[in-house]
C-alpha cells in the first residue's frame, strides 16, 4: 500500500466531526444563542455550582444571570421571570397597591407605567397640528405678572388680533400692564368664554410648549436678560450649576421688527450683503444660550395672524420694556421690574452662563489658572463714547505692565465685531475675572463672566455723570461693580445719577491698573 492514499469515508467523517466540534466550542456562546439557550446563564450554572469562577454580567432585566445569584440579590431585586417587552416583577409584585412598600420602595401600577415602546423625537407627532376644542375652549390663566414681563398660558392670536379668554376677567392684569399699543400692531382682546367661542369656533391650531415675545418697537439689550429673569421666577429650586427643570424655550417672536433693515432688493441682486435688525443682542448668542430657539420676526407674526384657524400659544412670556418704563421706581433701568418677580433661586441666570460658556469651552476653571483681565475697548464704535487716543494708548500700556510683572493674562478686546469676532471677544469675556470698558450697551456681555470673590465690572463715566443700567443687572447676579470718574472710583456708594449725554470720557490709567491689581489680590 503506498504511503499517500485517498481518504476513506470513516476518515473524512471523523476529519468532518472533529471541525464541528472545533468550531462550535470556539463560538460557543453564538451556537448556543443560536439554539435558543443564554450561554451567561448556562455557564454560571455549571460553575457556580463546582464554586468556579464569578461575573460582571448584567441580564436585560438588571440582574446577574441566573447561575451567578446569591441570596442578597435575590432579597433585594427578588426572584422572578421577566419577558422582554413587559413590565417587570412577578404577580405579586405588579398586584402591589400604590404607595410605599419594604425598603421604602415606592409602587406603581402597570396601569400608570404606560407602554414600552421606542422614544420618539420631540414632543408630540404630526398628529398634534390640530386640535378640536369644541365648546371645551381652554381659559387664558396668569402664571406671573409686573408691568411689561407677564407670563400667560393659552393666548389666542386670529385675524390680527391677540385673545385673553376667560370668565374670570379680574384675574387678568390690565392689557396695558402687559402690552402697549402701537399703531399698526396687533390689538390684544379680553373675551369671555362665550364671546371666545363665538369669536374663535371649535378648533385651532396649537403651539406647543414655551413662546417668548419681545413687544417692543424699540431696541433694549436687556430683552434677552429680561425674558429669561420673567421664566426663571418659575423655579425655585436651579442650583449653583445651573440645574432647572424648565423646559428650554421654543421661539422667540420679534412682532414689531423686520429682519432686514433695509427694503428688499431685486432677486438678480441677492448676492448684496443685507443689514440685520439690532435685536440687542448678538445672533450668536441666542444659539449658543438656547440651541432649541427659532427666532421669528414681523414677517412671521403676520403670517399666523392672516390664515384662517386660530393658533393657540401653550405658554408665552411676554416682555414689553416699554411698558415697563412706566412703572420702573425712579434711576432704576427698564428690566428692573422682572427682577422684582417672585419664585426665582439666587442661581437663576447661571443656566444661561453655563450654556454660553460650555459652547466657547471656557467653562471649567483650572484650580491654578491665571486671573484674567479685559478690556472691552469702543475705538473702533464710530458713534459710540470712546477714551480719547492717547488715554486708550496709556491705558494699554499700563494694564500690559501691570499683567506681566505680577502674572496676569490681558485680553485688550474691540467691542466691534469687524475688530475682533464674537467668539473670541466672548470667550475673553467668560474667563474674566475683572472686565473693564467705557460705559455703553456692550457691557452686557459681563453678565456673561463666572462669579467669584473678585469678579468685577468697571465702568467708566464722564466725570459727574452716572447711569444705573449696569450696575443694577452686574449685583443682581452677586458680582462685584465700580463705576469710575477720572482718578475716582466708586465701590460701593455711588455717585447720584445723571446719565451721560456725549460728554468726554478720560481715566486715570494708574489709578485704575493699581485698584485692579488690589483687587484680584483678595483672598480667595
Amino acid at each position: 500500500m503506498r504511503w499517500i492514499a485517498p481518504p476513506e469515508k470513516r476518515e473524512i467523517t471523523l476529519v468532518l466531526l472533529s471541525l464541528t466540534v472545533y468550531f462550535f466550542a470556539y463560538n460557543i456562546e453564538s451556537s448556543m444563542q443560536i439554539l435558543g439557550i443564554d450561554p451567561v446563564t448556562t455557564q454560571g450554572v455549571v460553575l457556580s455550582r463546582f464554586g468556579l469562577g464569578k461575573t460582571k454580567a448584567i441580564g436585560r432585566d438588571g440582574r446577574k444571570p441566573a447561575g451567578w445569584r446569591d441570596p442578597l440579590e435575590t432579597d433585594i431585586f427578588g426572584d422572578w421571570s421577566w419577558d422582554d417587552g413587559h413590565v417587570a416583577g412577578d404577580v405579586k409584585s405588579r398586584s402591589q397597591s400604590k404607595g410605599t412598600g419594604r425598603h421604602g420602595a415606592t409602587w406603581i401600577g402597570p396601569t400608570e407605567v404606560g407602554a414600552i415602546e421606542r422614544k420618539r423625537f420631540g414632543d408630540e407627532t404630526v398628529n398634534d397640528a390640530l386640535q378640536r376644542w369644541g365648546d371645551d375652549l381652554a381659559q387664558t390663566q396668569l402664571v406671573k405678572h409686573v408691568p411689561g414681563y407677564t407670563i400667560l398660558d393659552h393666548v389666542y392670536s386670529f385675524n390680527g388680533t391677540m385673545y385673553l379668554i376667560t370668565d374670570s376677567p379680574a384675574s387678568i392684569p390690565s392689557l396695558s400692564s402687559i402690552v402697549a399699543s402701537r399703531d399698526g400692531s396687533n390689538e390684544w382682546k379680553v373675551l369671555t368664554l362665550e364671546q371666545g367661542r363665538k369669536t374663535l369656533g371649535t378648533y385651532g391650531s396649537p403651539i406647543r410648549g414655551v413662546s417668548w415675545l419681545a413687544a417692543d418697537s424699540k431696541t433694549y439689550n436687556s430683552t434677552l436678560f429680561a425674558l429669561w429673569r420673567t421664566y426663571s421666577s418659575l423655579d425655585s429650586a436651579i442650583d449653583a450649576s445651573g440645574r432647572t427643570k424648565l423646559a428650554s424655550p421654543h421661539r422667540l417672536i420679534f412682532p414689531n421688527k423686520r429682519f432686514f433693515t433695509d427694503s428688499d432688493p431685486d432677486f438678480k441682486d441677492h448676492w448684496i450683503r443685507r443689514a440685520r435688525v439690532d435685536t440687542g443682542f448678538h445672533p450668536y448668542l441666542a444659539k449658543a444660550a438656547f440651541p432649541q430657539l427659532t427666532v421669528q420676526y414681523l414677517q412671521d407674526w403676520e403670517d399666523y395672524h392672516q390664515m384662517e384657524v386660530p393658533f393657540v400659544f401653550e405658554r408665552l412670556v411676554i416682555a414689553d420694556q416699554s411698558v415697563a418704563e412706566g412703572a420702573v421706581k425712579s434711576a432704576l433701568p427698564v428690566y428692573s421690574p422682572a427682577l422684582e418677580l417672585e419664585g426665582a433661586s439666587r442661581h437663576w441666570w447661571e443656566p444661561v452662563r453655563r450654556n454660553v460658556a460650555q459652547y466657547l469651552g471656557a467653562y471649567e476653571v483650572k484650580p491654578k489658572a491665571k486671573k484674567v483681565v479685559t478690556y472691552l475697548h469702543t475705538q473702533d464704535d464710530p458713534q459710540g463714547p470712546k477714551l480719547s487716543s492717547e488715554n486708550h494708548k496709556a491705558l494699554v500700556h499700563d494694564l500690559s505692565t501691570m499683567a506681566r510683572t505680577h502674572g496676569y493674562e490681558l485680553n485688550i478686546v474691540s467691542t466691534q465685531t469687524a475688530a475682533t469676532a464674537w467668539t473670541v471677544k466672548m470667550t475673553a469675556v467668560v474667563k474674566s475675572s475683572i472686565i473693564l470698558s467705557v460705559y455703553g450697551n456692550h457691557l452686557m456681555d459681563s453678565l456673561f463672566m463666572a462669579p467669584s470673590p473678585q469678579s468685577t465690572v468697571m465702568e467708566i463715566f464722564p466725570t459727574d455723570r452716572f447711569s444705573r443700567d449696569m450696575e443694577y443687572a452686574v449685583r443682581s447676579l452677586g458680582l462685584h461693580y465700580m463705576a469710575w470718574w477720572d482718578d475716582r472710583s466708586f465701590p460701593s456708594d455711588l455717585p447720584p445719577v445723571s446719565p451721560p449725554n456725549g460728554e468726554p470720557v478720560t481715566i486715570d490709567a494708574r489709578a485704575i491698573t493699581k485698584t485692579i491689581h488690589d483687587v484680584l489680590s483678595r483672598a480667595t
